[in-house]
């Protein structure tokens, strides 16, 4: 349930290949898929997903019936990345939603939520690519129920829960207390995969969030590092550090707390 959720916007595992970074679309391009995105995400705040039908690909919309559909708070378009001659795009939202995540369900935090949208007869609408929503680390899910290839050392293939455990942080909160001395969490992956990690907050003035790798092979571990500074100037009251694990689609959310 807890990767599925995850999953409803989060259906592919690479981005589409960007345009030129100096390349931007044209005024009215940017402006109607901002619209179609904003009507899309409006109607999961309003706890009326149906209302997101009319902005869904026809090609899409058995997927898009059968998936959990989440409940936003708010959101805002953070980013948006055109390719294919601006008629297809990945679009970035920060949305505040319950993260299902033990100890962190009891109130509403932002994460980036990727969607994938693409112009039919000159509208944008979005859309899922079926190659690329069963993709794992341990290969590509079979709809049947069949393992995926490349699992017959395991007996079965893996199930939501066991792919949310197997990339795990050695702490839940660390605490900062003077500039200069730093605090460390270790994240481990298990899985038999490579995983990539993405530290997800927008810089803070005066605290430093690093990660030491973002790829990690199977067995490998990271190591990222909180820092103050600036003592005159970082944050005083308690923030989450969210670190996006692909292509599992997990969060893992770290307290930052200052003394």
């Amino acid at each position: 349930m807890v990767f599925r959720v995850i999953l409803l916007l989060t259906f592919a595992l690479a981005p589409a290949r960007a345009q030129n970074s100096f390349d931007k679309a044209p005024p009215d391009v940017d402006d109607a898929l901002r619209a179609r995105i904003s009507k899309f995400f409006q109607a999961h705040v309003d706890g009326k997903p149906r209302l997101a039908e009319p902005y869904v690909a026809d090609d899409s919309k058995d997927f898009f019936y059968n998936a959990n559909k989440p409940r936003y708070f708010d959101f805002e378009i953070s980013r948006i990345d055109y390719s294919d001659n601006f008629t297809k795009a990945k679009a970035t939202v920060l949305a505040a939603m319950v993260i299902p995540v033990p100890g962190f369900m009891d109130k509403p935090m932002k994460a980036p939520i990727p969607s994938y949208w693409k112009q039919v007869d000159g509208q944008w609408y979005w859309y899922v690519d079926p190659d690329r929503i069963n993709l794992t680390p341990f290969g590509k899910m079979k709809e049947s129920g069949a393992k995926p290839s490349g699992l017959s050392e395991f007996g079965k293939g893996p199930d939501d829960k066991t792919l949310l455990a197997q990339v795990t942080a050695d702490k839940g909160q660390v605490e900062l207390s003077q500039e200069g001395v730093p605090a460390q969490v270790t994240i481990t992956n298990r899985m038999p995969g490579r995983v990539s990690l993405t530290i997800q907050n927008q810089a803070e003035p005066g605290l430093e969030m690093k990660l030491d790798h973002t790829e990690l092979k199977a067995g490998e571990k990271a190591l990222m590092v909180f820092r103050v500074t600036n003592k005159e100037r970082h944050p005083t009251a308690p923030l989450t550090a969210l670190v996006l694990v692909e292509p599992v689609h997990s969060v893992i959310p770290i307290i930052v707390r200052f003394k």
